[in-house]
């Protein structure tokens, strides 16, 4: 087992974003990509297509593939990532919160629109954290995600975005009473915009209020990925009109700490402790 170098732990703490090599390994790699295949195949109740009507390719998304597959349970329960997490945010423990997928087929145009993640997730907390896995090679040619570093240190949420234009979320988000997000591409010379080559089996760790967004996919190369959303311990429910309609039936009181079989814990810090 590797640890986060103390350079890795304040990177994540003044940039919100670390780039892992190497997480997975070749195998694990192999085996989330043929889930995520299967899942393009057969897609399940939580499936979602981010195309806007008319648009050319696919960008697909799902979530909440470890209840139904145990593959996806895997890259929780089998890899260094919730670990690694856990040391990055500094957690005495971590819990599972949910995982989803992003695949852009080769000449898919449309954006990931420019958002925060935590504005979409019924909770508080500065510990939450994504562990995005690259399942193909992703470069800036094929869709690579830019992080604006250190946005998560901007004092708090912005209003969702919707990823499709039309559709009742787009409808539902701009009723959201957070402020508008700042327009990051009239802003592009002036911030600090991280975007990282990727191989299969690389991760990028970020934190949960850090604005990214990408680029489409026009090119002939696959750009699939997962991502293993983890809470920490200061993370409390909190439920509101922008929360992801899963997320929202889990039936915890405000103010409550995660719990339940929705919610596993994967690491202690304890267990890291006794093993050294």
């Amino acid at each position: 087992m590797r640890s986060p170098s103390t350079a890795e732990i304040e990177s994540f703490a003044r940039d919100g974003v670390v780039h892992l090599p190497g997480l997975l390994v070749p195998a694990m790699t192999a085996r989330l990509g043929a889930a995520v295949d299967r899942a393009m195949a057969r897609p399940g109740p939580m499936a979602l297509d981010f195309n806007d009507r008319g648009t050319p390719g696919r960008f697909f998304g799902d979530m909440f593939m470890w209840r139904r597959d145990p593959d996806f349970g895997a890259a929780f329960f089998e890899t260094e990532a919730a670990r690694m997490a856990g040391l990055l945010m500094g957690a005495t423990h971590v819990h599972l919160f949910y995982d989803q997928i992003f695949a852009k087929e080769p000449g898919t145009p449309q954006r990931t629109p420019w958002h925060q993640d935590s504005p979409y997730w019924p909770v508080t907390g500065e510990m939450l954290a994504t562990a995005y896995l690259a399942l193909d090679a992703i470069d800036p040619a094929n869709g690579a995600v830019e992080y604006v570093a250190g946005s998560h240190r901007w004092g708090g949420d912005f209003a969702p975005a919707p990823f499709r234009e039309g559709g009742r979320d787009a409808r539902r988000y701009v009723k959201s009473p957070l402020p508008p997000l700042p327009d990051i591409e009239a802003q592009r010379a002036t911030l600090d915009l991280r975007r990282f080559v990727l191989e299969p089996g690389d991760a990028v760790v970020f934190h949960g209020r850090l604005i990214h967004g990408a680029g489409g996919n026009p090119s002939d190369r696959r750009r699939r990925s997962v991502a293993l959303r983890f809470a920490g311990d200061d993370v409390r429910w909190r439920p509101h009109s922008g929360t992801f309609r899963p997320l929202a039936q889990a039936g915890l009181a405000a103010g409550a700490p995660l719990s339940g079989p929705l919610f596993p814990i994967l690491w202690r810090a304890e267990d890291d402790a006794q093993a050294s």
